[in-house]
């Protein structure tokens, strides 16, 4: 029985105990002085009272530090800035300039040592939250993948734990290696930075989801069995703008903007697949991380987005 209860049981218990002694019996004479029955209400009163009043005390204290995970996320789902926390090459390079950047590798240590952007130093996606010591968060924090998909899971599980400071360069190694950028191969050692205080249940929260993240990375990039999944019962989320959706989107997909993808979570089954897809498959990845981190393990995202799905010819609705 938790705490809380054994409090309430042992409040009732003493009510019920104050009320026979106040009505006594009624077939029942016991002979007392006169002073002793008054004097025992007298004293029982005061501590039935600071029972009861500590058992409320205590009540007040856990409702007031109950974590809500809920809240939490969409403290920072409705409050993502426009440029959803992306930056360009020429903006990552300016900020490499300033020798204040911490770059960060999220792909895994095989993928980084074949090559990476230099200086970037290496975090897998899957221990990012135990890493945190790696991480500054008063500097530039900037992270990539390989194509992005990775990237705006990461940097979106860095926001909910308060790393505001972080950002993702969508275009990845890829972008940059196709940019005729150099590659380093070195070992880059992180340095060590102080953790700034994080709620323990979020912490938790996020590194069950990154730790768990299985292979594919929850990500759907293949048309035709996006089709086939479609077909068998997968329920679609365009996480774009209404505007944008409005001008066409997948047929029978329901619109959620990103920033209000907390606030709706009743709008979303948890008992069938659920597909969510942007225009080029960012901001899918980021409400992929938040949605899954808020406990609806059946989303995946669709990284070619309304984009890859317009190229390839697909159908494609619009607002009535």
């Amino acid at each position: 029985m938790s705490k809380k209860y054994s409090r309430l049981l042992l409040i009732s218990l003493i009510t019920f105990v104050m009320a026979l002694a106040g009505c006594g019996g009624n077939n029942q004479t016991v002979a007392v002085p006169d002073q002793a029955a008054p004097l025992a209400e007298e004293q029982a009163a005061p501590v039935a009272e600071a029972v009861v009043e500590e058992a409320v005390v205590e009540e007040q204290a856990v409702e007031e530090s109950a974590f809500d995970l809920i809240a939490s996320v969409d403290a920072y789902m409705s409050t993502i800035p426009e440029g959803y926390m992306g930056i360009n090459l020429d903006g990552l390079k300016q900020l490499m300039d300033t020798g204040s950047a911490v770059v960060i590798d999220v792909r895994e240590a095989a993928e980084y040592e074949a090559g990476h952007i230099p200086g970037a130093i290496n975090i897998p996606i899957r221990t990012l939250a135990q890493n945190l010591d790696q991480i500054p968060a008063d500097q530039p924090v900037v992270v990539y993948c390989q194509s992005g998909h990775r990237a705006g899971m990461a940097v979106s599980a860095l926001h909910m734990l308060g790393y505001d400071n972080s950002r993702a360069y969508g275009a990845s190694f890829k972008g940059w290696s196709e940019a005729g950028e150099p590659v380093a191969t070195d070992q880059v050692v992180a340095e060590t930075f102080s953790a700034p205080e994080i709620e323990p249940e979020l912490v938790a929260a996020v590194d069950g989801f990154l730790s768990n993240i299985p292979e594919g990375y929850l990500a759907m990039g293949d048309i035709e069995k996006f089709n086939e999944a479609i077909a068998n019962g997968a329920f679609l989320v365009d996480v774009r703008e209404t505007s944008e959706y409005e001008e066409g989107h997948i047929p029978d997909a329901i619109n959620i903007p990103i920033r209000t993808l907390a606030q709706n979570l009743d709008q979303i089954p948890t008992d069938q697949p659920v597909f969510v897809y942007c225009k080029s498959g960012y901001r899918a990845a980021i409400s992929t991380a938040a949605l899954q981190t808020m406990g609806l393990t059946n989303v995946r995202a669709f990284p070619p987005g309304f984009a890859g799905w317009s190229n390839a010819g697909q159908p494609i609705a619009a607002a009535q």
